[in-house]
Formats: structure tokens, sequence, C-alpha cells
């Protein structure tokens, strides 16, 4: 019994000497604790799932600027109503609002309004379709039949047989009859309803439409309904070029 409780002690005795012999070598040479640290805390591998902070932040900064879908746009396009347009419109959300045209003289100018909804809407492309309402006044000048939706245009008087052009079978036979009873008369009408004068058309419409904004690059294609000048159906077309005004979400 007295063997074992001495074989017991000197073995505790040895195992302690051993733990106080490498704590003194540690505090001795530093290196060793540099070299035990390393080993516990392996260094990070850019497959190990503990997070980059740097890699985290500029994502979130490119998050937050591709869910920039909101903002104004302003520029120009050609087409419908006035020829030559400025445009100006905001997108907020899912709705769209847009305001165009232009007044270049008395005879040559219109506006359009959109109200619309975009179904399909990225920070760099919006799909869109609107309600159209609008108005223009055009005068061409020597206007061709059958151009523009007139079959018939009006003449630039109301006297019996010269109020269309071109004449009509009917007209010619007037015409005949009142140059032959007044020949300074049938001058007189023949001048005023000359092919090269002036028309003046207006058209008031409202219509539905489609449009696209691919990065600045606008589209819009539609038709309209109305009262006028103008055969209905009447084509809605503009594009060009709108510079948006973006500001990140907060």
């Amino acid at each position: 019994m007295l063997n074992k409780m001495l074989f017991g002690i000197l073995y505790f005795f040895l195992i302690f000497s051993d733990i106080f012999q490498i704590k003194a070598q540690e505090k001795s040479n530093p290196s060793i604790n540099s070299i035990v640290q390393k080993d516990e805390e392996p260094e990070w591998e850019p497959n190990s799932s503990e997070p980059n902070n740097e890699k985290v932040d500029s994502y979130s900064v490119k998050t937050k600027k591709n869910n920039i879908t909101d903002f104004f746009v302003l520029g120009a396009t050609i087409g419908n109503p006035a020829g030559m347009n400025l445009m100006a419109g905001y997108y907020w959300k899912d709705l769209v609002i847009r305001g165009s045209g232009g007044y270049w003289n008395k005879e040559w100018w219109g506006g359009q309004l959109d109200l619309g909804y975009s179904f399909f809407k990225t920070p760099v492309i919006a799909h869109s379709v609107s309600i159209s309402i609008g108005s223009y006044g055009v005068n061409p000048y020597r206007p061709e039949p059958g151009r523009g939706g007139q079959s018939t245009l009006p003449g630039a008087v109301d006297f019996p047989g010269y109020s269309n052009r071109p004449a009509t079978f009917e007209d010619n036979i007037i015409r005949s009859y009142i140059a032959s009873y007044d020949p300074n008369l049938s001058a007189i009408l023949e001048y005023q309803s000359r092919d090269t004068q002036k028309f003046y058309f207006t058209q008031r419409y409202i219509g539905l439409s489609y449009d696209i904004l691919l990065g600045n690059f606008f589209l819009q294609l539609g038709a309209g309904s109305g009262t006028g000048d103008f055969k209905n159906p009447v084509l809605l077309m503009q594009f060009g070029y709108l510079f948006d005004f973006r500001s990140e979400n907060k």
C-alpha cells in the first residue's frame, strides 16, 4: 500500500515538472507562442465561409445603385406630335408620366401627355404602356392627296366647284359653266384654289402606345383616334434621346 502511494506521488511530480518546464521555455522564447497561435488560428482562405467586410461593402453599394429605378428624364424626340419635340417625364415605381411637344409657330405646334404603367423595369431598361392624349396643327405646302391619311383635301374657298382637291367630276362641270358665264370670276376662283396653296390641318386624339427606354434611347409606337382633318387611326411614333437624373435610394 505504501509503495503504491509513493509511486503515485512520483508520477504526479513528473507530470507537473514537465508542465512547468514548458511554461518556462515559452516565456524565454516568444517565437513558440507565435507558432502555437498561428497553428491555432489559421489564415482566412477565399473558400472560407467567413465574410470579407470589404467585399460585402462594395456589394452593398452596387446593390443600392442597381435599385435606382425612380428617376426624372429630359430630352428631345422626333415624331408626333410636333415633328421635333422636347420631352420631360418621371418614372416612379410602376407609374410613368411624360409630356412632349413643341411650338415652332402658330401653324406648326403639338403637344402630348402620356400616363403609363411600367410592366418591366430595371436600372437599364423600362417597358411601358401608356394612354396618350394630344393635339397638333400643321400647314404643309402643296400637300399631295393620299399622303397623311387624306384622300381629298379641303379647298381654299367654299364656293361650289372649288371646295375640293382634286376636283371631282361634278366640280369640273360647275367650273366649266362658271368659265363660260364669267371668265374673270373663274380666273379668280381658280387662283384662290390653286394647287400651290397652303393648307392648315389640326387633329385631336386619344390612343394607346407602347414605349421602351433602353439606357438613354427612347422609342414609342402606338395608334390613336380623334377628330380633325386626318383620318383615323392616327399613327403615334416618337424616338429620341433622354437624359436621366438618377439618385441613390436611401
